[in-house]
């Protein structure tokens, strides 16, 4: 009861600061005027530079376009960072296999990858495009 009393006070002293309630109503009202005026005086105290000062303008469609930039930045490094990363594993496989059985096998792997890969790229690649060129 005490928490809606308070509640109802401050809203008649931010009601009174801004001009939306006449005198005649705080009268009607139940709370103490000297309490409102005083609560209403350490009100304008705090709230009289905040009014000096000049509106601040925000332009939120470039904080967002910003925020997408800065999003888009990060997923670039991480593909990055993905790649290089598959790109050294691939390496590092070619060159364990090229130690463990010779360079003619990898040569033949080479032949095999760059004749077979095309033959199945081409195919997944427009079914996952669903055949969109």
């Amino acid at each position: 009861m005490k928490a809606k009393k308070n509640e109802k006070i401050q809203d008649l002293i931010i009601d009174k600061y801004y001009g939306e309630r006449k005198n005649e109503a705080l009268e009607k009202s139940d709370c103490d005027n000297a309490l409102l005026e005083k609560k209403l005086k350490l009100l304008k105290n705090k709230l009289e530079p905040m009014n000096k000062l000049p509106l601040v303008e925000i332009d939120i469609q470039k904080i967002i376009e910003n925020a997408i930039e800065a999003k888009t930045k990060k997923q670039e490094k991480v593909n990055f960072i993905l790649f290089f990363l598959l790109s050294f594993f691939v390496f590092f496989i070619y060159i364990l296999l090229i130690n463990i059985n010779g360079f003619e096998f990898f040569i033949k792997l080479q032949v095999l990858i760059g004749t077979f890969i095309p033959w199945l790229l081409i195919p997944v690649s427009l079914i996952f495009s669903k055949g969109k060129v």
